[in-house]
């Protein structure tokens, strides 16, 4: 696929080539309930629209949770030419209630200055960093980079705040390659997540990776296929001993 404008115009063009390929896994009590690329394009379109009679640029902000619905708003904001800042502050933003599938605007007033650009916030080393649509497409794209092709379907599992940088790239470079992205809010129950879901990518920290580690073999039940992952992406530096144990199994 071309490189996109946009993470919107990229969810629109999964769900147009493949409308009912799911897209964003959620847990429902003891059941995961999915979500294909068509209903979520639907949710997009429907929010931009409404969104769209907001000042071009604005920075609009809503409490952002690990939800499919939460996910497309961000991307709904972008698409309608704003600043996505989710869990921002409402000082200086537009403010979001989301109800189900409804959405109700709190402009402040006076209203900001719009910015030149779509795009969305970040947060490093305690600062608020707006990044353009363009550069969090470039974000995806390098990690797609760094994870190569593979010319199967992707699959991970995310749930962290949009505003953590490294968050928002994993979702992008998700959008991008049109992987299928199950939302665990909770990091300590990802592992145990993974193993159930059997990820082609996983995301965590040494101790994380280390407790994923620890549901190989457990039983035949919990045995991870190590056929399928083939990426841990590390926020640290891992063990010598797991290194070279996900190595040993032809992880990356």
């Amino acid at each position: 696929m071309p490189s996109p404008p946009n993470l919107p115009a990229a969810l629109l063009h999964r769900a147009a080539a493949a409308p009912e390929e799911p897209g964003l896994f959620r847990a429902e009590g003891w059941d995961w309930v999915w979500h294909p690329w068509k209903e979520l394009a639907g949710w997009l379109e429907r929010w931009r629209d409404t969104l769209s009679s907001l000042p071009a640029g604005s920075r609009v902000a809503f409490p952002y949770d690990a939800r499919p619905e939460s996910v497309i708003l961000d991307l709904a904001i972008q698409a309608a030419g704003l600043v996505s800042a989710p869990n921002g502050g409402r000082e200086d933003s537009c403010w979001i209630e989301r109800q189900g599938l409804e959405i109700a605007t709190s402009p402040p007033d006076p209203l900001p200055r719009p910015l030149s650009k779509s795009g969305a916030v970040v947060r490093i080393g305690g600062e608020d960093v707006e990044w353009t649509a363009q550069e969090i497409v470039a974000a995806g794209e390098r990690l797609q980079a760094e994870i190569g092709e593979t010319g199967t379907r992707e699959i991970v599992v995310l749930g962290g705040p949009l505003e953590d940088p490294l968050e928002r790239t994993m979702m992008a470079w998700a959008i991008l390659s049109g992987a299928a992205v199950v939302l665990e809010p909770a990091p300590a129950l990802r592992p145990a997540i993974a193993a159930w879901v059997r990820p082609t990518v996983f995301l965590g920290a040494p101790g994380q990776i280390a407790e994923l580690r620890s549901h190989v073999g457990r039983s035949r039940k919990w045995r991870l296929p190590f056929r399928r992952l083939r990426t841990v992406l590390v926020v640290g530096t891992l063990t010598k001993e797991d290194e070279e144990f996900w190595r040993g199994r032809g992880v990356r």
